[in-house]
């Protein structure tokens, strides 16, 4: 296993990769990928006890994953780790809760939803549909109006786990994307993205808001297994790469850019033009990094 640090303060990046988390078919070990994950976070906290720093048995914890139908996804493997990571240092198993959008989603990328937590010591369930799980909480982003799920209203703090890919319509879908999925409406703030809008300025402009900039405590980037092109959905074989590796960060901004380039490299080494120069399926620019910085998404 290997750590590399990128960056410096609340904007460092912890960079932990050990190939025999993953082996070449994509399977993963799951006790290696909760050693690899917990050496991230303590490296980033410069803690032996790492998840004391949100762990609390009165806080509730929402784990936003990414299990969008693609070879590289939030693993089920990660989660866990985190999840457990949480609870081994105090939180309550009925307040961790990892979740996406949809059942179908979770259970195909191989979760186990679990309402109350009783079975894995910690919720997971989707916030699929307009019932239990959505909040009359709206918001006006790029000028549409949308509502948040409770599964993230409801909790005092956030992580959000995301995956290593490439982005067809915003170059790549890392931490900042990944929060689409926290609301009802995301399918209206992809902008006029055939014209290289890059899904903006409704990433960054969610990102920058106080229902998920207030509460982000963690971010984490799946980067077990990652796709460089066809993105968000499933991707050529030749595409989907192995990196064996997580990275950590208490900066959407900062971690988004070290998956950026870690994306731009493989494509490089695959011949493939940079993602700023890429016009099909469509033009697809990266552009919500930066604009996420200079709304102040970065913390301190």
């Amino acid at each position: 296993m290997t750590l590399q640090v990128h960056g410096s303060g609340t904007s460092t990046v912890v960079e932990a990769r050990w190939a025999a988390a993953v082996d070449r078919r994509g399977r993963v070990a799951g006790a290696k990928v909760q050693t690899l994950l917990d050496a991230a976070v303590a490296r980033l906290t410069n803690s032996t006890s790492p998840w004391s720093a949100w762990a609390d048995a009165q806080r509730a914890i929402s784990v936003k994953v990414n299990t969008i139908d693609c070879q590289a996804f939030s693993h089920p493997e990660l989660a866990a780790a985190a999840a457990r990571g949480l609870t081994s240092a105090g939180s309550s198993p009925s307040l961790v809760t990892v979740w996406d959008r949809d059942t179908s989603g979770l259970t195909n990328r191989g979760y186990t939803v679990d309402k109350t937590g009783a079975k894995l010591g910690y919720r997971c369930l989707a916030t699929e549909g307009a019932g239990e799980n959505r909040t009359p909480l709206s918001a006006a982003i790029a000028g549409t109006k949308v509502h948040f799920s409770k599964l993230l209203t409801e909790a005092d703090l956030l992580i959000n786990i995301a995956a290593l890919k490439d982005h067809s319509m915003a170059g790549v879908s890392l931490c900042l994307k990944n929060n689409f999925g926290m609301i009802w409406g995301a399918d209206r703030l992809h902008g006029k993205f055939l014209q290289g809008s890059g899904c903006e300025p409704g990433i960054s402009e969610l990102a920058a808001r106080p229902e998920i900039k207030g509460k982000l405590q963690l971010c984490v980037i799946d980067a077990l297994v990652g796709i460089c092109e066809g993105g968000p959905g499933s991707a050529k074989h030749e595409h989907a790469f192995r990196y064996g590796g997580v990275l950590v960060s208490r900066d959407p901004v900062a971690i988004d850019r070290r998956g950026r380039a870690i994306i731009e490299a493989r494509r490089q080494e695959l011949g493939l033009v940079p993602l700023a120069q890429r016009i099909k399926p469509n033009p697809s620019p990266t552009k919500h990094i930066e604009n996420a910085a200079a709304l102040g998404v970065s913390p301190g």
